[in-house]
């Protein structure tokens, strides 16, 4: 009996052992290009070559320097932020009101309609640009902002009603019939009550939709080519030239680049992982 329950104690010591090796693996594969990155940014060209995974000597910020200045990465990180901003916003209120008549509404095609938005989920943005790129071209819809927050909108609004939706279903509907019995309107039940309970899948559908709009090439690369309007990865690309690079440079233009993404997780990590988890279970 002992010498069962001591084999089965060190089969289960070395699985753990092994879980935290491939963890801690992972770990590194995962962190080490943001360290190789913020080390590189205070850098030179040529310490970048001759010692690329050593700490800098010191702290130079020279690439900061010149990356706003030659790379315009102030002016990209504004515009960044205007496109990711509208897109969370306006994916965020339609994803939600969607989700909710498909969560809490009976109709004959309710199912049909989510069948809809989960296939749009299917669709490569790549098929996407040709024929995008000819009717916005013909209308003279280039270098708009609008234009492409509403393309951001409709790929990454399938997403948000997939997620939001499975975890919808799972309030309680005696939630809203109390809401209702205390006078609130249908609007009012949806903003004092459903959205307030939805916050943790809203928070991942929004992470989601951030991440795709703020680091998205293709679409600007297409639709924008007044350089006043160019985004933070256009704005990478003018720190390589023909016979020259600056790597230094665009070292740092990676660090600022990554610091919202990076903030906006942390800042909504607990509902991100309540959102999947209650999503993955109960939807």
């Amino acid at each position: 009996m002992n010498q069962n329950y001591k084999t089965h104690k060190q089969k289960v010591n070395m699985g753990k052992v092994i879980y935290y090796i491939i963890m801690f693996a992972f770990s590194v594969v995962t962190l080490f290009p943001i360290y190789f990155a913020i080390i590189s940014s205070f850098k030179n060209d040529m310490d970048i070559f001759l010692s690329p995974f050593s700490l800098p000597e010191g702290f130079k910020f020279s690439n900061y320097v010149r990356a706003f200045k030659i790379g315009n990465i102030g002016m990209c990180f504004i515009n960044s932020l205007i496109l990711t901003a509208g897109t969370v916003i306006i994916t965020g209120l339609t994803g939600t009101l969607a989700s909710y008549i498909l969560a809490k509404f009976k109709f004959k095609i309710k199912n049909l309609i989510f069948v809809f938005f989960v296939a749009g989920m299917m669709i490569p943005i790549q098929t996407t640009i040709i024929p995008l790129a000819y009717t916005f071209g013909g209308m003279g819809l280039s270098n708009n902002y609008a234009v492409l927050i509403l393309l951001f909108c409709a790929f990454q609004l399938p997403v948000t009603v997939f997620i939001v939706t499975g975890f919808q279903k799972s309030i309680p509907s005696e939630i809203e019939e109390a809401a209702v019995i205390d006078g609130c309107n249908p609007w009012q039940v949806f903003f004092n009550t459903i959205v307030p309970l939805s916050l943790p899948a809203i928070s991942t559908a929004s992470v989601f939709n951030f991440l795709f709009a703020w680091n998205n090439l293709l679409f600007p690369l297409v639709f924008i080519s007044d350089k006043r309007m160019q985004v933070i990865a256009l704005g990478l690309q003018s720190f390589f030239a023909e016979m020259t690079s600056d790597y230094g440079g665009v070292m740092a233009a990676i660090v600022i680049s990554i610091m919202p993404p990076i903030l906006a997780y942390i800042a909504l990590q607990d509902k991100v992982e309540k959102g999947l988890t209650a999503g993955a279970v109960k939807g």
